[in-house]
This record gives C-alpha cells, structure tokens and sequence, in this order.
C-alpha cells in the first residue's frame, strides 16, 4: 500500500490526512466518480464516518437508554422541573 501525510484545511481547522491507494471492482468505482461530484477523497471519507455512526448507533441507543433512567431518578431527587 502507498501511503504519505498530507495536510489539509476542512471544517475550520487543519487535519492531516494520509493518501493511500486501494483497489475496487469497477462498477464500485464507477459509482463512487458518479457520486462524488468531483471529490472523490470527501465522498469516501463521507461515506466511511456515515458507515461509523451506524456502527456506534447500538452503543449510542444503550447510552441514551441509560441517560434516560439517570434522567427520571434525578427527577425523583430532585423535582421535575429539572428535566
């Protein structure tokens, strides 16, 4: 895998971010050109932090489950007009 450290300005702030080469079918490719309007890096990486919330989404449903009890019991403590 060829790899280097560039940097680059998004969001506000400097973020360095790594070039790699990787291999795809060419209907995938295809498709990702055609999605990405141009920007091929920022479709990837769009697509790739989207696929890190549905993988974080089980673990965030639990949190705010908890979140949720911890909510109701300082309601109990302490009156419902902190909620």
């Amino acid at each position: 895998m060829r790899h280097g450290v560039i940097q680059k300005y998004a969001h506000g702030r400097m973020s360095l971010r790594t070039r790699i080469t990787v291999s795809l079918p060419a209907d995938v490719l295809a498709h990702a050109r055609a999605a990405s309007g141009g920007d091929l890096s920022g479709y990837v990486e769009y697509v790739l932090r989207a696929q890190q919330l549905r993988d974080a989404a089980p673990a965030l449903r639990a949190w705010r489950t908890r979140a949720g009890d911890d909510a109701e019991e300082l309601a109990d403590l302490f009156g419902a007009e902190i909620l």
